[in-house]
């Protein structure tokens, strides 16, 4: 099962070709690695999966319901985050789900905060994510 296709993409910066008529595709549990010598595009096709460039020609297209993360080369940290809030500061449902829920357990006293979180992480099914992930 397909979670990414690359299809025959290209990318160019005005006469220096990047890469040309690029294509694979990642399949669930599958890892893959990037090997090329230095300003040979490995960047810009991991910009490219991550939705922050587009190529100059062909398609990427993702599975439905799939989740991006990315982590940039030199990635913008705030000194005010812990490492681990650092890891998990992403747009991630059931990550906000547990952190209201934990919020919520530091401040008994708001029922309907709890009762809001609590709802959301039954939604979610949300009780053992750190275990499945």
């Amino acid at each position: 099962m397909h979670y990414i296709t690359v299809d025959n993409i290209s990318k160019s910066y005005g006469e220096v070709t990047l890469f040309e008529n690029l294509s694979f595709s990642i399949h669930k549990d599958q890892k893959i690695g990037l090997l090329a010598k230095n300003g040979s595009g490995k960047t810009t096709i991991l910009n490219i999966l991550a939705g922050l460039d587009t190529p100059d020609t062909g398609e990427v297209v993702f599975r439905n319901g799939i989740t991006k993360a990315y982590l940039p080369q030199e990635p913008v940290l705030k000194e005010q985050l812990t490492i681990e809030e650092t890891l998990f500061a992403q747009d991630n449902k059931y990550i906000q789900a547990i952190n209201a829920y934990h919020a919520a357990l530091e401040n008994p006293e708001d029922e309907k905060q709890y009762q809001k979180a609590f709802e959301t992480m039954e939604r979610l099914n949300a009780w053992d994510y750190e275990t499945h992930y």
